[in-house]
């Protein structure tokens, strides 16, 4: 009889458990309707100045496509117009000459980023809208598409030097000649003393830059002239992140994050919107070194609201010497496991409303196993732990992501 009983109590136990865990405060889920299905409505506070979207791995398609849809809202609701990836400075001004109705395609625009990772169809699908975009747009509201890395050299000189040719002939040839080494195509084989030089000539240029700025401006305008001395400051940087291995991670965040404190200055207090990996966007470090959002954070304050990603399973394009391979890693954490809770394949939360939940700010402030992958070689390390409400403002959780679409 004892036994019988008993049974029954677990019986209406495990009954009220089904009826009562899933989305309610008192359950064992936390309440789901404060998430967000629909991106088009997210809204960043009108005080952030820069809002950065990470990606758990690169080479994943929803996570490409999903910047343009967090752009696309950006743009509707906070009057966004300013897109900056994680990609060479000097390469996306071509780019954002096409979105402005230049030449070639789509295609075309999105191979001048200068990673492969971004020669894909969702990329062009973005550039497409912004230059669509662009063509409507009234004068001072049309969206620009830039750069905030510094790994490369040519787009950089040819900007530079073609201003030059027509304010200082010589002095462009003289810099030509000077900084022929540096080009994309052999920087993994230049030794560190020729990078070391190669600052010692940036350096002089900026200064001769400097010196021509109204002549410069009489030629071209103000804009061209900033944008002519950033690509002479983009050499110095790129020869200095290249020379040492051991810095190289340490040195490229640095300048990425005055890279975009540059755009900021430009901007005249309107939203950014900057697109990298996840361990360039949170606010807090996951290596032994100040990355990008710590560095904006720091110097920002609530002026840097940072978007991460995250995934159950996550199959993603791979580089390799010869191309891409696919490849796949899982990994389990306490807010990916809740997608299957919601009507779609992803959820938007953001966690200073939703912490405010008993159950959402115990998972929020407690550290999480999430998705960190790279695009190239072997997965030595598929996954870091952050806290969350630590390390990003809001999240995009989402169940399984899968390839980009590649291009040629």
């Amino acid at each position: 009889m004892i036994k019988r009983m008993f049974r029954i109590i677990i019986a209406m136990a495990v009954l009220i458990f089904l009826l009562t865990g899933c989305g309610s405060p008192g359950g064992q889920f936390p309440n789901m309707e404060l998430v967000h299905e629909d991106i088009s409505n997210i809204v960043v506070p009108d005080e952030v100045l820069v809002a950065g979207l990470g990606e758990a791995s690169h080479g994943v398609k929803e996570y490409q496509e999903m910047k343009a849809e967090v752009f696309k809202a950006l743009v509707k609701n906070n009057g966004c117009r300013t897109f900056i990836i994680e990609g060479d400075f000097g390469n996306a001004l071509k780019v954002d000459s096409y979105i402005h109705g230049g030449e070639g395609t789509a295609q075309e625009a999105a191979a001048q980023i200068g990673f492969r990772i971004y020669r894909t169809k969702e990329m062009e699908e973005l550039l497409s809208w912004m230059r669509d975009y662009n063509e409507t747009a009234p004068e001072g509201e049309d969206l620009h598409f830039y750069g905030m890395d510094m790994q490369q050299a040519d787009s950089s000189k040819e900007y530079l030097f073609g201003v030059l040719d027509r304010t200082a002939p010589q002095l462009g040839a003289e810099y030509r000649e000077k900084l022929n080494f540096l080009n994309d195509d052999d920087m993994f084989n230049i030794n560190g003393n020729s990078f070391q030089q190669g600052m010692a000539y940036a350096e002089k240029l900026i200064y001769e830059v400097d010196l021509l700025k109204e002549t410069i401006e009489s030629e071209f305008g103000r804009e061209t002239f900033e944008f002519a001395r950033e690509c002479a400051g983009n050499l110095y940087k790129c020869c200095d992140i290249r020379k040492s291995d051991m810095e190289y991670n340490r040195v490229r965040d640095r300048y990425m994050a005055e890279k975009v404190e540059w755009f900021i200055e430009r901007g005249g207090g309107s939203l950014l919107f900057i697109n990298g990996h996840n361990g360039h966007i949170g606010r807090t470090n996951t290596a032994a070194y100040d990355c990008l959002g710590k560095l904006l954070a720091d110097k920002l304050g609530k002026g840097y609201f940072a978007i991460g990603t995250d995934a159950k399973i996550t199959s993603f394009n791979s580089q390799t010497d010869d191309g891409f391979e696919e490849q796949t890693a899982e990994n389990e954490n306490s807010m990916n496991v809740l997608v299957d809770k919601t009507v779609g394949d992803y959820y938007y939360i953001e966690f200073d409303s939703a912490g405010k939940d008993e159950k959402w700010s115990g998972i929020i402030s407690e550290k999480q196993s999430v998705t960190s992958l790279n695009v190239g070689g072997i997965m030595l390390f598929s996954a870091v732990e952050i806290v969350p409400e630590d390390t990003f403002d809001a999240m995009i959780i989402f169940d399984k992501v899968s390839p980009t679409t590649l291009r040629n």
